[in-house]
């Protein structure tokens, strides 16, 4: 029986590592020298762009390419047209194109193509005035879902210059009745995050002036020689408060922070 068990022990262990290896997940690396040049250059564009698992079906049909000489995005893009319940994927876009250039051969009345036009009837018969196209916002919770709003006027390296892609741009158009149902993510704060801590300091100063203006000079007791200080100063001198911390101010309902972040909150503010 000893003998039994070591020889059932010593199967389950070959063929264990006879399936790791088989196992396209542990065999494809994490990062290829394709996906490292893409970020680079996008990252020169002002786009953050990452990368799923080989083994995702979005990692494995992504067909984006970069031409180095000309410093040329050509886009894997998807298109969903949600009222028309449709859904058309386009290869090698050039981010040189504008989104009503890229739109033209979907929902133009004359210049589409005929099959595509007959599905996204309700698209053509509307005017590109009524038709606004939005972009999921990544990294954020599945209960908080955001979008950013892109301009069919702007090329398409314009629209997705500083926004996060996972693999490839995804695109919604949307009609005019149901731009309600695509919330907008909030815009940043333009002010500087010392500029609150400033705001509280001069409140502060200006309560503490004006408690001085008010208070009666003091006056000292003449049984025991302390000075007796008015109540109404003490009044109206402001509790202490607890500072807030900055990512309380600047980050958005529902957004999800990285770790690196919070390096950033220990730097004093000049």
């Amino acid at each position: 029986m000893a003998l039994l068990s070591d020889y059932r022990f010593l199967e389950d262990t070959g063929r264990f590592a006879d399936g790791a290896t088989r196992d396209n997940l542990v065999q494809a690396p994490r990062v290829t020298v394709k996906s490292k040049k893409l970020a680079s250059n996008a990252r020169k564009m002002n786009i953050t762009l990452r990368f799923l698992p080989i083994t995702f079906s979005k990692s494995r049909e992504n067909s984006t390419f970069f031409l180095t000489k000309e410093k040329l995005f050509l886009w894997h893009l998807k298109l969903i047209f949600p009222q028309s319940s449709s859904e058309f994927t386009q290869r090698r876009v050039s981010d040189k194109q504008t989104l009503k250039q890229i739109l033209t051969s979907y929902i133009h009345p004359t210049e589409s193509d005929p099959v595509t036009r007959q599905k996204l009837k309700m698209y053509v018969q509307a005017l590109f005035d009524h038709v606004k196209v939005f972009m999921k916002v990544e990294g954020r919770k599945a209960n908080s879902v955001r979008y950013h709003e892109l301009d069919i006027e702007k090329s398409l390296r314009d629209n997705l210059s500083y926004k996060t892609l996972i693999e490839y741009p995804v695109l919604h158009v949307v009609l005019k009745d149901h731009w309600k149902d695509y919330p907008l993510k909030g815009p940043a704060e333009p002010a500087s995050a010392c500029a609150p801590f400033a705001a509280k300091n001069d409140k502060v100063g200006q309560e503490k002036e004006t408690a001085t203006q008010v208070s009666p000079s003091p006056q000292r007791s003449p049984t025991t020689g302390e000075t007796n200080i008015s109540r109404t100063a003490q009044e109206m001198e402001p509790p202490p408060q607890k500072k807030a911390k900055r990512g309380d101010e600047e980050q958005e309902e529902g957004e999800i922070t990285d770790s690196s972040d919070e390096d950033d909150k220990n730097i004093p503010c000049d």
